[in-house]
């Protein structure tokens, strides 16, 4: 089993802790940074070329589309979940247009996360049997 390497961005510490505290207990996944806002969340992307980064969508300084955008313009491999209060399908339209791979709804967010990081988990593997 190949290990996930995740960076999460939030400007809320205790959410991230959160984030941290959940991704620990699921084997395979490690949590190799954190960002504080939208431009942390691209020189720590471009530093340590994490597998996943777990973005969220209002944080100071450049939001998380702008930041998945720039991510995934400097990283095309890296994938980019957007986390966001915000359910409407306006919102999910617009992650895809900043090239995001993936849109979360924080209130549901317990199973969809879980299927993310399984979806993540086996690309990653296929991936590492592909070059071997």
């Amino acid at each position: 089993m190949c290990t996930v390497k995740v960076l999460l961005a939030d400007d809320f510490e205790g959410f991230r802790h959160s984030l941290r505290l959940f991704l620990k207990s699921q084997p395979g996944f490690e949590v190799v940074g954190e960002a504080v806002d939208g431009n942390d969340a691209i020189e720590k992307a471009e530093q340590l070329h994490p597998d996943l980064v777990l973005m969220d969508l209002e944080m100071p300084n450049r939001d998380g589309f702008d930041a998945t955008r720039e991510i995934k313009r400097r990283l095309p491999q890296t994938r980019v979940v957007i986390l966001s209060m915000h359910a409407s399908d306006v919102y999910r339209r617009a992650a895809r247009e900043f090239h995001a791979d993936d849109f979360i709804d924080k209130n549901s967010m317990k199973f969809a996360l879980v299927a993310i990081l399984m979806d993540e988990q086996a690309r990653r593997t296929n991936v590492a049997a592909n070059a071997a």
